[in-house]
């Protein structure tokens, strides 16, 4: 783990972006000294945020995080999920689903996430985006049974703007 700043550093000098999803961590490895400097987005779920930050809030764990210099996404189940890039806090809402399994939901996240910012998506755009895979995902057993494709989240995006007009 020691030699991972200096890889993310290497990726980013050739201008490409960094992300990192910490998984759940309770021996602390992700606590590596310059890491999250040299991460854009880190993209924990609230529990690990929290964890991370030694926070009592998910807000107050992104404000934390985000000191060091990515911008943090946080998965937060039912409740949608927040964003903070040290200047603005971005909220989304949950997408009520029928959930069957929550495998792999955190990774559909993270792929929404990071697909819609490489595709040129606001901020906001991206997490709604990544709220909406992370949420279709639950509907199948396993990881990637019910993952949802680009159409299907981007549908499901305009459909709920549709329904908030």
């Amino acid at each position: 783990m020691p030699q991972l700043p200096a890889l993310f550093a290497e990726v980013r000098s050739l201008g490409h972006t960094t992300s990192l999803d910490t998984n759940d961590d309770p021996a602390g490895r992700w606590q590596v000294p310059g890491m999250y400097a040299e991460v854009d987005f880190l993209l924990p779920n609230a529990a690990e945020a929290m964890r991370l930050a030694g926070a009592d809030t998910v807000e107050a764990a992104a404000v934390a995080l985000a000191g060091h210099g990515p911008t943090v996404v946080v998965k937060d189940g039912a409740a949608g999920a927040l964003s903070y890039d040290g200047r603005n806090l971005l909220r989304t809402k949950g997408l009520p689903v029928i959930a069957v399994d929550s495998v792999g939901a955190g990774d559909s996240f993270d792929a929404g996430f990071v697909a819609a910012t490489l595709a040129g998506s606001t901020a906001q755009r991206a997490l709604e985006i990544a709220a909406i895979c992370g949420a279709l995902s639950t509907r199948g057993i396993g990881g990637t049974t019910a993952q949802p494709t680009w159409d299907e989240a981007m549908a499901t995006c305009h459909g709920m703007e549709r329904t908030h007009d």
